[in-house]
């Protein structure tokens, strides 16, 4: 008996200190002033019947504290969700159940539910209900369910309660559920508006290089991976080389595939747009969303032609990398929901040496706002004979971008954003 006593104590007391101390609202300081003044005019007059009046309405105040910390302190929510991973334009819902005490005895109160919802998603209606808790009623539900509006990582919660006394007194706002992380995924454009016969175009070339037999040059070739076969290897060209190299053949896997996102500012910025979309978009954030949501689309339609996909792009501690493939994608968008325009950050051809060469090989596709002749002839140097290649621009490249691009067997891909010249088709 004494053991089950000081068991409940202490619950107790747990549930106390983790409760916060009810807060008076204006009736409730209305009160509180109320009765202290009558009990010190009744003192000061010597006045029973005022003594007493002030005394009962503290009295009152007292019950609504202790009604109020039994019905808050119980409570226990739960979330549950189908994924904590959306992408734009979807809709996260999630189910809050919150539950009273299991004692058979205690009051019965109305409270107020309420999800704290991130910028990120938007909700035609509050995320809050009022609900009924107390013995032998059902657990309480609030179903919420919003339109993710923006990519990144935000905060889902955390849900409260609001607990006020019968007399409206003193109100208790309380945490039941934590907060949790969900991952807002960019969206994909129509695969009609990136051009499928571009992707499928630069992975036929890339695939054509592959198994075709002659003699061991360059496109035959590539780097030994762990698990190649010995008798593949072709020794005259990895003692030229100084690293291991296997041939090629008919039997090889689809090829690989990097997706290259340039993540800087001045890629984005002066892009020859019209006059109205150049100005509200100064700082390139916009072109730069669209140019996030064009890596997301290459990498759901090449995922479906090559073996695997890497998102490479540069960060503020060096490049960052994302693998997935075409069952499993989730690394490589959630990369995407993180990237972040930089002012310092490195060019594309920067960063792809740190890619290629280890353990990727295959074609390339390079996403940015728009291609300058010096980074074309750049990025064809840096891949040539590796390599094929997508160039996805938000404008129209120069003839000469174009012209060094082709010769290189790259496909220039456009895909305008608002304001931007419609006159660049992809080819």
């Amino acid at each position: 008996m004494r053991s089950t006593s000081r068991r409940y104590a202490r619950r107790g007391f747990a549930l106390l200190r983790r409760t916060p101390f009810p807060r008076p609202t204006v009736r409730g300081w209305t009160v509180i002033a109320v009765g202290i003044g009558l009990v010190g005019g009744g003192l000061v007059g010597t006045t029973s019947v005022a003594v007493s009046a002030g005394l009962l309405l503290l009295v009152l105040v007292v019950l609504g504290i202790v009604t109020a910390f039994v019905v808050a302190a119980p409570l226990r929510g739960t979330r549950s969700t189908a994924r904590a991973i959306v992408q734009v334009g979807e809709v996260y819902r999630e189910r809050i159940t919150l539950g009273g005490t299991s004692l058979p005895i205690g009051p019965r109160a109305t409270l107020l539910v309420r999800e704290q919802l991130d910028d990120a998603f938007a909700s035609a209606s509050d995320a809050e209900t009022y609900a009924q808790v107390g013995p032998g009623l059902p657990p309480a539900v609030l179903d919420v369910e919003a339109l993710a509006v923006h990519r990144g990582r935000s905060l889902v919660g955390p849900v409260t309660i609001r607990v006020e006394d019968p007399f409206g007194l003193l109100r208790i706002d309380r945490p039941v559920v934590a907060a949790e992380e969900v991952v807002v995924v960019p969206a994909s454009a129509p695969i009609g508006a990136i051009d499928a016969g571009a992707l499928a175009g630069a992975v036929s070339a890339d695939e054509g290089r592959v198994g075709q037999g002659g003699s061991a040059d360059d496109s035959e070739l590539r780097p030994y991976r762990p698990g190649d076969p010995i008798r593949r290897v072709h020794w005259a060209q990895s003692a030229r080389r100084g690293e291991l190299h296997v041939r090629q053949t008919t039997q090889a896997q689809p090829p690989e595939a990097v997706i290259a996102l340039d993540v800087r500012r001045e890629s984005y910025q002066r892009l020859g747009r019209e006059d109205l979309a150049e100005i509200s978009d100064l700082g390139g954030d916009q072109a730069f969303e669209h140019a996030v949501v064009v890596a997301a689309s290459v990498a759901r339609a090449l995922a479906a032609r090559t073996s695997r996909v890497v998102l490479v792009s540069d960060g503020p501690d060096g490049s960052t990398r994302h693998t997935g493939d075409v069952g499993g994608l989730t690394d490589v968008l959630v990369g995407l929901a993180d990237v972040r325009l930089r002012t310092d950050a490195r060019e594309v051809t920067d960063v792809l040496p740190e890619v290629r060469g280890r353990d990727v090989h295959g074609m390339t596709a390079v996403v940015t706002g728009a291609c300058s002749v010096e980074q074309a002839a750049q990025l064809v140097s840096a891949t040539s004979g590796s390599s094929r290649g997508i160039m996805a621009t938000i404008v129209p490249p120069d003839p000469v971008v174009r012209g060094i691009l082709d010769r290189a067997g790259w496909r220039t891909l456009v895909v305008p954003v608002a304001g931007a010249t419609p006159s660049g088709a992809a080819r």
